[in-house]
């Protein structure tokens, strides 16, 4: 049975980069950049973004130091069930997944959106394209990783170098004069700075993802490697980009749903806004094809642990959790969907900031109650002046968590505070009430399947 077989080894370190990669660079990805310009203009824009490489590289060191600890596609959910309480380790680990679902829903909104844009379309054909990229990637996954990492490889490649060579083209452009005039109007402050700073953790966030394919891996220590690989990859391509955007867009072409169309427009001309279009739509199934290489891991071994319903646990025939992949598709189609009518992913660009934030103080903690409660654990990967690097770390990137939550666009905004909070009363409520039951009747099941049977008695001999 395909059920009783284990994940299979055939990851090896380009498709660890390119999924870590992947993960990060969605089409959310250029609005970040063109909101963190917002509140840092000019040199600060990239500076915000090299700034906000340096704290991924300290997340990194977080993560790497952890996935040794716990080498399995379950590891977020043993490190943090061995720092905390299991019941605050459940409640945060389905908040965090939470993430990459909206990350995936705003960015069919954006893929589907600039189809639209560029085709002159009309706007219900938006739900057809985004139907049509998720099919595709399920497609891709159900059918093995080989066939998912060959398809996640070419589509970062893609996506990475074009947007850098077209970042070069607008940098070396003569600016244009409604960027210039924009730029003269807006302020400096260490406030801003820090709100950019945050957005720019967002460019980032999601390339630790990877860690749930730690049982597909052909070796351990090609998880820590990718993903240090990834945050420079990340770091060049949008520090070109957001430089770009500085020299280039105006007000009105950065607060779009597509700035990264306009930036092809200015830089490369009619052929630069089809080729933005077109890496726009790959973004899409980058993003699709290496959240459900990821999610549907973490969701498998979540069930395999009893804390998912068991149907999530079943494997197909290429070795694949088909359930959760299917599972993300049609949830992800439906969270689009309402990202559409409600023309809300500039609030999903400050969750998605805000919640990368607080996982990465949830990962310092961990490795700072780790290296107490399991101080003589081997640790194939070790986090250098761990203890003070993750102190420090947690406040900064508390701090970054708070600003991103309380801010949309540049202005004052509750609203992404009260989606994470209620995602995780959402996430709270399914553990505290969902999950006993769930677990009272997989132990009831258990110990129905172990209890032997009894044989009916043989019939009585006649008598003569």
């Amino acid at each position: 049975m395909a059920e009783e077989v284990g994940l299979r080894r055939a990851l090896g370190l380009r498709t660890v980069v390119s999924t870590s990669t992947g993960l990060a660079f969605a089409a959310l990805e250029y609005l970040a950049m063109a909101g963190l310009i917002a509140y840092a203009a000019g040199d600060l824009a990239w500076i915000s973004v090299a700034v906000a490489g340096l704290l991924a590289l300290v997340a990194w060191g977080f993560y790497g130091e952890l996935n040794g600890l716990y080498p399995t596609a379950a590891a977020v959910r043993r490190y943090m069930s061995k720092s905390m309480d299991d019941r605050v380790a459940l409640t945060i680990t389905f908040t965090y997944l939470s993430t990459i679902i909206l990350v995936i829903a705003a960015d069919a909104f954006i893929v589907g959106s600039a189809i639209a844009h560029v085709l002159g379309e009309p706007s219900w054909l938006v739900a057809i394209y985004i139907g049509l990229l998720l099919a595709l990637a399920t497609v891709a996954n159900l059918r093995g990783l080989v066939v998912a990492g060959a398809l996640q490889y070419i589509a970062t490649f893609a996506v990475v170098v074009t947007t850098a060579v077209i970042g070069v083209l607008a940098i070396v452009h003569h600016p244009t004069s409604a960027a210039h005039l924009a730029a003269l109007h807006r302020h400096h402050g260490l406030g801003g700075f820090v709100q950019a700073v945050a957005l720019g953790v967002f460019l980032y966030g999601g390339f630790e993802w990877v860690t749930t394919s730690a049982e597909e891996v052909r070796s351990p220590e090609l998880v820590p490697r990718g993903m240090v690989i990834s945050v420079a990859v990340l770091f060049v391509s949008c520090a070109l980009a957001t430089e770009g955007m500085v020299h280039l867009l105006s007000p009105s072409e950065l607060s779009s749903a597509y700035p990264q169309l306009f930036l092809g427009r200015h830089a490369a001309g009619a052929f630069g806004y089809g080729l933005m279009c077109a890496i726009t739509a790959v973004t899409a199934l980058n993003t699709f094809n290496g959240g459900f290489i990821t999610a549907s891991r973490f969701m498998y071994a979540t069930a395999r642990e009893g804390s998912l319903p068991s149907g999530f646990a079943r494997l197909n025939r290429h070795f694949v959790p088909w359930v959760p992949v299917v599972a993300l598709a049609a949830t992800s189609l439906v969270v689009g969907v309402v990202v559409a009518v409600t023309g809300s992913w500039q609030v999903l660009v400050a969750v998605g900031a805000a919640l990368e934030a607080m996982i990465y103080v949830v990962a310092g903690y961990c490795v700072l109650r780790l290296r107490t409660r399991q101080a003589d654990s081997v640790r194939p990967f070790r986090l250098w002046a761990g203890k003070p690097l993750a102190s420090v770390g947690m406040v900064v990137f508390a701090v970054l968590a708070l600003g991103a939550s309380v801010s949309v666009n540049n202005r004052f905004d509750l609203l992404p505070l009260g989606i994470i909070i209620a995602m995780a009363a959402l996430s709270g409520a399914y553990v505290l009430v969902y999950l006993p039951k769930l677990r009272a009747t997989n132990a009831a099941n258990a110990a129905k399947a172990a209890a032997p049977r009894r044989r009916r008695p043989p019939p009585a001999a006649e008598t003569a």
